[in-house]
């Protein structure tokens, strides 16, 4: 994944006075001798041509700049110094947004943002974006023209594009060698891996060209989606938007949809056939939101979401949501689909223990020293489930 750098940064220079080349020195917290970058490409039109140095006024420490490599070599992504960022004015701004009645809009403000991005061989995509680092632009000694400038941002989408395919991994298209469908655990286990490397490469691109990105071009072309490209435009939504399923069916349609008659079958099979590890998951996880789900903050150390309850709490929710669809699809068209069903039961035990580990963690602060009744109850829990998919995973092999 893409390592985002910002905080750490103290100062920085990049110079791209030479045409085809970006050269820059880059201090962080923690690290003796600045970061150097040779770098391949230009900068945007801002910046092209000329030499910034940029200062944090406010520099802290943060884990990614460990694990940046002292060189980086390799080619440009997009650099400038004008990126336009919104930034929100008042504390409560973000609240107020989430809020249909009030409107906040004069709670935030565009502004421009420095954004330095790179594709290095050591540690692939790199960025730096801030709109709080006091920036100097020197003297241009060469200009770039729009028409260069294009050129250079679609070459930055074509490296976009390769390092997110590294990413994916699609594999090579296989001659069909007929109708039978693999149900075995490794076959599932390879597509379930492939559709998370795909989420993944999902998430960096939206994370680059904005969560709106959906219907922009830039995010289609970088993942490998070229049959999307230029449905961005709304064309091929229809005119009434959508919501021609909210009016009437029509007279002459033999099969109409009953809303109430499909929820009260959907009650009945889930009461019916509710799988004793569903259940359980289920159970533990609504105990975990009741009880100590609100505490998330008042006892973390951190703030970036990656705290003992965090992981925590996000694997045990894993554990739940995965065994719910996999237990139900058992049952469903009479399939016992044995192989998905091993390959989700092998990721929650892997879960199961990253959630144990989590609270061996939690045990150990002495923020919960207060809570240690109740963490052994979650471990017990949490054995319990592990003990109950083991079993299940030994009783399809037999079959």
């Amino acid at each position: 994944m893409a390592l985002r750098l910002d905080t750490a940064v103290i100062r920085g220079e990049i110079d791209n006075t030479t045409h085809g080349n970006v050269r820059g020195k880059i201090w962080l917290v923690g690290r003796d001798e600045p970061v150097l970058l040779d770098l391949r490409g230009d900068a945007w039109r801002d910046v092209a041509g000329s030499r910034i140095t940029f200062t944090n006024p406010m520099p802290e420490p943060q884990a990614a700049a460990a694990a940046l490599h002292p060189k980086q070599k390799g080619h440009v992504g997009d650099i400038t110094a004008s990126q336009k960022v919104k930034v929100f004015t008042e504390g409560d701004a973000l609240e107020g947004l989430l809020d249909e009645d009030d409107e906040t809009e004069a709670a935030s403000e565009w502004r421009n943002s420095l954004y330095l991005e790179w594709f290095s061989e050591e540690n692939g995509r790199v960025f730096i974006e801030s709109t709080d680092f006091e920036i100097s632009v020197a003297e241009w000694l060469w200009e770039m023209d729009a028409a260069t400038e294009e050129a250079q941002k679609m070459t930055n989408l074509h490296t976009m594009r390769g390092w997110l395919a590294g990413i994916i991994q699609r594999p090579e298209p296989e001659e069909e060698e007929g109708d039978d469908f693999d149900d075995s655990e490794e076959s599932w286990e390879a597509s379930l891996k492939q559709s998370d490397r795909l989420s993944d490469a999902h998430m960096e691109a939206l994370e680059k060209y904005g969560m709106d990105g959906l219907d922009d071009d830039r995010v289609s072309f970088v993942m490998g989606w070229d049959h999307m490209l230029g449905g961005g435009d709304g064309e091929s939504v229809a005119a009434d938007d959508g919501e021609a399923w909210k009016g009437e069916p029509a007279a002459s349609d033999p099969q109409v949809f009953d809303e109430e008659v499909f929820d009260q079958w959907l009650e009945e099979e889930e009461s019916k056939a509710q799988h004793p590890l569903q259940k359980r998951a289920h159970d533990l996880v609504i105990r975990v939101m009741t009880e100590i789900d609100e505490e998330r903050g008042e006892n973390a150390e951190a703030s970036d979401g990656d705290t003992a309850l965090d992981r925590f709490i996000r694997n045990t929710m894993n554990i739940s949501g995965k065994l719910a669809g996999a237990l139900v699809m058992r049952g469903f068209a009479g399939s016992s689909n044995k192989g998905y069903t091993l390959a989700i039961l092998r990721r929650c035990l892997n879960w199961a223990n990253e959630a144990l580990s989590a609270l061996n963690e939690l045990a150990e602060s002495p923020a919960w020293q207060d809570r240690q009744d109740l963490l052994a109850e979650f471990r017990a829990e949490l054995f319990a489930l592990r003990d109950g998919m083991t079993d299940l995973r030994r009783e399809l092999r037999g079959k």
